[in-house]
Parts: C-alpha cells; structure tokens; sequence
C-alpha cells in the first residue's frame, strides 16, 4: 500500500509527515486526508516526496514479483521501523534494491557520495586503482553487499586475506572495471566466480556497477555495487535471485 509507504519513507527520512510535505513541497492536508482515507494518491505528489526526501519513486511501489506477499512486507516494515535506528532500515525491510535504483541515484546526485544511507550498507567503496597496483584497497566493505555476504567478508582484513588468495586472474578480472573508471563515470558488467572459500565453494554470477564517486572531502572514491544472479547451491543446483537490471 503507497500510504505505508510513505509512512515507512518518512520514519527512514528520519521526519514526520507534515515536515516530509514542507521540504517535498505537498499540500500536508490533502495528503494526510488521501492516506487516511485510502484515496488514489497522484504520481505527482508521490515524486515530489521522492526529491524531497531523497529516496528513488520506485521505492513508493510494489516491485515485480512481490505481488504475492503485501501482508508479509508489510509486517517486516512494521518491525524494522521498531527494531532500526539507521537509514538503511528500507533495504533490510525488504526493498529490493536494484541496478537502476543506484544508477538514478548516480545520476541525481552527479557522482557526489551523499543521500545514499538508503544503500549504503550494500555498497563497498575503494581506493582509486594505482598503475602498480596488484589488488583493489578497500576503504569500507558494506556489511550487506554482495561481497560481505557470498564471500564472507567481516570488514578490510578479510577482504586481503580471503580475495588476496584468489588466483591472479581472477583478481585482475575484478580490477579491470575499476581501470575502465578512467575513461568512462560508470560501468555495468555481468561476471562469474568460481573460487574456494574457507573450504566452502561459491560459484555464481553477478551483476556489478562500478562507479567513480566524490567523498564528502572531494577526493575519488570508487564505488561498487553488485547483485546476485545466480548460485549453485551445495546440491549443484541452480538458484536464480529475483534481479531487476
């Protein structure tokens, strides 16, 4: 339903109602009266709620293939309003966020890191690669990304201990969307992994968006974005995840 929606994008914008309405610009009355009533909510309002508190249009919406679970997503909502105190409470609720979500908000924010708390914790963020370099420098490992997640990632450490063991062309394979950076803002590739990790095997296929960012002092950033689209279970079995792209 849009009207929890909002009410979910308003606890993560961290404001109320009537406020999200002054900063979006949205007549508070009008909107208040529609969500209470369970009357038709204009796309107008609901985009200017978007700009306004910083969170992608598709996030007011139901995504494809969820159609069959509106009670449960809504009972995760409930609890993960209750249960986070950070921003990035919308993605462990349940929002899926996808390929075209982070490369509207690239586009929107023009490459500046800033307004992305929404997804931060699915990102991982690097050093821009050297001519010498031999491996990517990460400078935080989100706690959710792909990365953390399929490669059993706990933070900088781990990341040379557990991808510094991986054969050099697959290392090199990894680096070479970062060296593209250098000619293009951003890139999008579908890749494959097949290594060993602490005795367990992952072998799958992502999709990955890597981007060259601006922190919040100015300097480059590399940012990399990944969705999962396959996995082989223990079974050999193929799981496909639900990907938007």
């Amino acid at each position: 339903m849009i009207a929890d929606r909002i009410d979910a994008a308003c606890k993560i914008a961290g404001v109320r109602l009537k406020t999200a309405c002054t900063i979006s610009g949205v007549n508070y009355g009008t909107l208040r009266s529609q969500m209470r009533n369970n009357r038709e909510i204009p796309a107008s309002s609901l985009a200017l709620l978007s700009v306004g508190l910083c969170i992608p249009i598709q996030f007011f919406f139901d995504l494809p293939g969820g159609s069959q679970a509106s009670a449960a997503r809504l009972n995760r909502w409930r609890a993960a309003e209750a249960a986070n105190t950070e921003l990035a409470a919308c993605s462990r609720a349940g929002f899926n966020v996808t390929t075209d979500h982070i490369l509207d908000w690239f586009h929107q924010e023009a490459g500046q890191l800033r307004n992305w708390e929404w997804f931060e914790d699915q990102v991982d963020l690097y050093e821009p690669l050297e001519a010498t370099d031999r491996i990517m420098h990460p400078i935080q490992i989100g706690k959710r990304s792909a990365a953390a997640e399929r490669l059993m990632l706990a933070g900088n450490r781990d990341f040379y201990r557990i991808v510094g063991s991986f054969e050099e062309t697959i290392i090199a394979r990894a680096m070479q969307s970062h060296r593209m950076l250098s000619e293009v803002p951003y890139i999008v590739t579908d890749e494959e992994l097949d290594v060993i990790i602490k005795g367990l095997r992952v072998r799958g296929g992502y999709r990955k968006v890597t981007m060259r960012v601006t922190g919040p002092q100015g300097e480059p950033v590399t940012a990399v974005f990944s969705k999962i689209t396959w996995l082989d279970t223990a079974d050999n079995m193929r799981e496909v995840d639900c990907v938007e792209a």
